[in-house]
């Protein structure tokens, strides 16, 4: 809708009714209703650090707009005076592990948001983020994920890529704003690019709202790719939309991963890129990361977990030690299985989202269905597999007598490892009632048995 249309219709008493209505018809509803407000986007975290933050802001029309931390709470930014419609500032000096709250002003309008910088880099304290991707082409669905996501205690999200449908049209970064905006205000997000983002070949306004901790050198093509540290962990957002064809891209993941071996105090190294290697949906693996040698790349400098979307399904699994989920559930239409890999361990078609805890021990990830009901949870260590999958059976001696097991039995009792029961199995709670009967039965066929000779 033109701006300045509605601009047009404000010398009426209707305009009020009119963007009630608008804000009950969008998904967004309350968001819509303020489209009298200038600050149009955000405000939102871009980058987040333990030192340092970055908030940007769009207004229309565009004009000077200033923010300040709220309180004794460190360094104050300058107004960016500039009547321009995207405006960003760069705050410095932070302190580890700080709360901070913040005002952005532009015209008569003021918007509030607070952050909590990141833990010292190499800080084994617990911290949890939300992971999702493929929110485009639905903007219901995609409102739903928000809202089941908002219940969820987060330091930042990660999207794994395809935000919107078509990264060249305003007005669909404008929606996702719109629904986004109770997360981006208080936790950053970083995101991997996605084809959708890519259909004006520079993913140029991905890169206004979002771009990766990667600056390109003058005269080259702005960077898709970049890396951010969290703690006791490092993740590489990975352009996995790339050809792989002239080694740039290989080159810089090799580099990057290269300098995490000599970090202190790093644990944990994670990969997120839109099209993963593994995937049993239709677009299936990511064939020329195979080809470019970049899962071997991943496996050699023992990547703990590779995050993919593309397939809008949930999926998790592991190949030759290598971790990975699928996550493209955030709002896009699901997508049918079309051929369930050796290494999937668990599969299905649902919008979800993914809640993380990371601790100094233990990674775990739990998949959430938009209704809010639980998908799964499940964990690793360091050097362990996936800790909710039945353990692997033992296999008989040859000349040992009895029933075959089955390779995904539980362990006792219909228990997984997990903790889950197995459907069809006595719980361990009604095994004394099963063997009293059963001793019932046994005493009653010897006396009938007597009774017949």
């Amino acid at each position: 809708m033109n701006r300045a249309w509605i601009a047009g219709l404000g010398r009426t008493p209707l305009l009020p009714l009119a963007l009630a209505m608008l804000g009950m018809l969008h998904p967004a509803g309350a968001a819509r209703a303020s489209l009298l407000s200038p600050i149009v986007k955000g405000p939102f975290l871009q980058r987040l650090g333990s030192t340092t933050a970055v908030i940007g802001v769009e207004v229309d029309p565009p004009q000077p707009v200033a923010m300040t931390l709220d309180g004794d709470a460190g360094p104050r930014p300058p107004p960016s005076p500039d009547a321009t419609a995207f405006h960003t500032f760069a705050l410095a000096d932070l302190e580890p592990g700080r709360r901070y709250a913040y005002t952005v002003r532009a015209g008569g309008a003021r918007k509030t948001g607070t952050f909590t910088t990141a833990p010292r880099e190499g800080e084994a304290a617990e911290f949890r983020f939300l992971l999702y991707g493929d929110t485009r082409s639905d903007a219901t669905a995609h409102a739903e994920v928000v809202r089941a996501m908002q219940s969820h205690p987060a330091s930042f999200m990660i999207n794994t890529g395809d935000l919107v449908a078509n990264g060249e049209i305003a007005a669909e970064w404008q929606e996702f704003f719109d629904i986004e905006t109770p997360l981006l205000r208080d936790r950053p997000l970083f995101a991997a690019v996605g084809n959708h983002e890519l259909t004006d070949r520079d993913a140029t306004l991905f890169l206004r709202y979002f771009p990766p901790d990667e600056r390109a050198k003058p005269g080259e093509r702005p960077l898709l790719h970049g890396t951010f540290r969290w703690g006791n962990a490092r993740f590489f957002l990975v352009n996995a939309m790339d050809s792989w064809a002239d080694g740039k891209e290989k080159a810089w993941l090799s580099a990057a991963l290269e300098r995490a071996v000599a970090e202190p105090g790093l644990k944990w190294r994670v990969a997120v890129m839109h099209h993963g290697p593994w995937s049993s949906g239709p677009h299936g693996g990511n064939r020329p990361l195979h080809d470019a040698g970049v899962v071997g790349l991943l496996r050699k400098h023992k990547v703990d977990l590779v995050a993919a979307g593309h397939d809008h399904l949930y999926e998790r699994g592991e190949s030759e030690g290598t971790r990975y989920v699928v996550t493209g559930g955030g709002g896009a239409p699901g997508y049918a299985v079309k051929a369930k890999l050796a290494t999937t361990r668990k599969l299905e078609t649902a919008r979800h989202f993914i809640a993380a805890r990371v601790t100094a021990d233990a990674f775990t990830l739990s998949a959430h269905r938009a209704d809010g009901s639980l998908v799964e949870t499940c964990g690793f260590g360091k050097k362990e597999g996936w800790d909710c999958d039945p353990a692997p059976a033992p296999e008989r001696p040859p000349t040992q007598a009895g029933p075959p097991v089955l390779a995904d039995a539980p362990a006792s009792g219909g228990a997984t490892r997990c903790g889950c029961h197995v459907a069809g199995a006595p719980s361990p709670a009604a095994l004394p009632l099963v063997g009293g009967l059963a001793l019932l039965l046994a005493r009653r066929a010897l006396r009938r048995r007597a009774r017949t000779r």
